[in-house]
């Protein structure tokens, strides 16, 4: 695992490759595609050569043949590489031959894009890319003290102390499943000509370390240019809300019976309370559509989102409403909805949140979870991308 032994360490600047050396690549101008050609991932297995592998893709093997020779200069095509991730453009083939190979990308291990493209007349030239300086980066590790956000703040990272808790919170509980002690590692990248430090670094990879065993994280793109995170499987399912829809939270008050704080009595409490500072920004726990946006008694200033017909999330208390939130507006998740407040009948600022499934109150820990998109699901577009970070990583760590 190259990759595990970079990520150790004091923050390090150094040249990284550009973000999309594989993601959003065009059909070689030589050889366009007709509609019935076809883009997919593939991995290759531990008892396969490259000729092997891409006739199990489907490629006639005249072409897998020549295909692997074409490659030998700048790819081992004749050991397995089980796991390694390529990325093809299939054409029809001539009767039951096989299809037609037009082209084949792949990251090499020292971190260059190669690339396969078929001629006219049906020979195969070979490019290579040589890893991008336009980009420059740092791996940064950390001990959580206290507040996950302040400890990768102190870790020389402000600015990437929220989009850090908001990719962990869409699998942990920030209050209760990470602990001082606990240890992180990211891997980031940021264009050279950068103005905005805070909009432009990506984080590729990010690790933590807890109670519960270590979660890891790949920033992958799919066929459309969409950005995802994925666990390093690449196959996981991934939770539908964010497990803490606040920033710098704590919870003060679970799901379930407790003695009221204000009514002195003992009844049901039908969400969880986090405390926060007043103003600490509220996030939408899912993709959805505002239906409520209203005083609500004893709820205060109450904000409900419906995420699908039988999915609803309810926000009460706030200090205010985000702007250009309102009844109707869709909204993604950890967009900010709204601030943390104590309007109505409360002791301190808090966000009390509630999760409905179908219509009933229901912790909001046993929500349901829901299955990677489509559009991720194809291993091996995954473990192509993720080959190129474990080539950055491999490179650190020589």
């Amino acid at each position: 695992m190259a990759l595990m032994a970079a990520l150790t360490g004091a923050a390090l600047a150094i040249p990284l490759p550009a973000q999309k050396a594989l993601t959003g690549l065009s059909p070689p101008k030589s050889q366009t595609p007709t509609s019935s050609a076809r883009r997919i991932g593939w991995a290759m297995r531990g008892h396969e050569n490259l000729a092997l592998s891409l006739e199990r893709a489907g490629v006639a093997a005249a072409d897998a043949d020549r295909a692997a020779q074409a490659l030998a200069d700048d790819f081992d095509v004749v050991n397995p590489h089980p796991g390694f991730g390529l990325t093809l453009w299939l054409g029809p083939g001539a009767g039951s031959t096989g299809e037609t190979l037009l082209r084949l990308a792949l990251t090499a291990p020292d971190g260059a894009a190669v690339s396969l493209a078929r001629a006219q007349d049906g020979a195969f030239s070979v490019s290579r890319a040589a890893p991008s300086t336009a980009v420059s980066g740092a791996v940064l590790s950390g001990t959580v003290n206290g507040s996950l956000f302040l400890s990768v703040a102190d870790a020389g990272a402000p600015e990437l102390a929220e989009k850090v808790e908001r990719l962990f919170g869409r699998d942990l509980d920030l209050t209760r499943d990470i602990e001082s002690g606990d240890r992180f590692r990211l891997l980031v990248e940021r264009p050279s000509t950068a103005t905005d430090e805070a909009a432009d670094v990506e984080i590729l990879f990010a690790e933590i370390d807890t109670r519960s065993g270590p979660r890891r994280f790949y920033h992958v793109e799919s066929a459309d240019g969409a950005a995802e995170w994925l666990p390093e499987s690449g196959q996981a399912p991934r939770t539908l809300l964010l497990r803490t829809p606040v920033q710098h939270a704590q919870v003060t008050s679970p799901f379930g019976l407790r003695l009221h704080p204000i009514l002195g009595y003992t009844r049901m409490h039908q969400g969880v309370d986090f405390g926060a500072p007043a103003g600490s920004p509220v996030l939408a726990a899912a993709d959805g559509v505002v239906e409520q946006e209203r005083w609500n008694g004893g709820y205060g200033r109450w904000l409900e989102i419906r995420h699908t017909d039988r999915l609803e999330t309810g926000y009460a208390h706030l200090e205010a409403w985000a702007p250009g939130i309102a009844p109707g507006t869709r909204v993604r998740q950890g967009e900010v909805i709204g601030y943390v407040g104590a309007s109505g009948p409360a002791t301190g600022p808090h966000l009390h949140f509630e999760v409905r499934l179908d219509g009933r109150p229901i912790d909001p820990a046993s929500a349901p979870r829901a299955p990677i998109a489509a559009a991720y699901a194809s291993r091996g577009e995954f473990l192509a991308q993720k080959a190129r970070i474990d080539a950055i990583a491999a490179r650190l760590n020589g």
